[in-house]
């Protein structure tokens, strides 16, 4: 069985660093008069974690031409992949133990996420990610279509395999939905209740991972 795992909100608590580097990037708009001075938290922005660019986009700032929204996108990406050279990536806790419990009951693991493949590379090289996981899907490298897209790709990669997917956000359970696969919904993560009622199991833990995949 090969498992399929989300990243951001999922493995990776992105939110502490993501509103650094959303609030840079908004500070240009703001100096370059597309928009408004205002103080955008943690939390006001976390709901765009595991969006992909071009759809987080779409959705804050439909009216920005693409060419500023590709600069800001730009400026946030650096900032990420800063912090996490820096040291601020952090896995959730429980996330190290069960990844490593995962590999030792053999499972083949991957990464579907709809990053940016420079930002999936720094979390490779800070921490250390090719111990566990054997291929990575950034949805960069597929000019960023929907997540169920990409998954054909996993399968013409792993073709006598069983999938289950994991993730926190309604474009990781598309994938099941699609693709007849269980989806197993992390609510730890940064999706809405409403998301999670598009998966078929909900985890409040990381640690529940290997008790569910064993009922499956």
């Amino acid at each position: 069985m090969v498992l399929i795992f989300d990243y951001d909100g999922t493995l990776h608590n992105t939110k502490h660093i993501y509103g650094c580097a959303f609030r840079k990037a908004y500070d240009m708009l703001v100096k370059e008069g597309y928009a408004e001075e205002r103080l955008y938290t943690d939390e006001d922005v976390s709901k765009y974690l595991g969006v992909s660019a071009p759809d987080m986009w779409k959705d804050f700032m439909p009216e920005l031409a693409d060419d500023v929204w590709h600069r800001a996108s730009m400026i946030i990406g650096r900032e990420l992949i800063e912090g996490v050279l820096g040291g601020k990536a952090q896995l959730f806790d429980g996330v190290e133990d069960t990844l490593n419990e995962l590999k030792a009951e053999g499972y083949t693991m991957v990464i579907l996420s709809n990053c940016r493949h420079d930002y999936m590379y720094a979390h490779r090289k800070a921490l250390g990610l090719d111990r566990w996981f054997d291929s990575y899907f950034c949805a960069e490298d597929y000019d960023f279509i929907p997540k169920e897209n990409i998954f054909p790709f996993i399968k013409e990669k792993y073709p006598d395999e069983s999938f289950v997917m994991t993730g926190d956000r309604a474009s990781d359970f598309r994938v099941g939905k699609v693709n007849g696969l269980k989806t197993i919904g992390c609510a730890y993560g940064f999706g809405t209740e409403e998301e999670r009622k598009l998966c078929d199991v909900i985890i409040n833990s990381p640690q529940e991972i290997t008790d569910i995949l064993k009922a499956l």
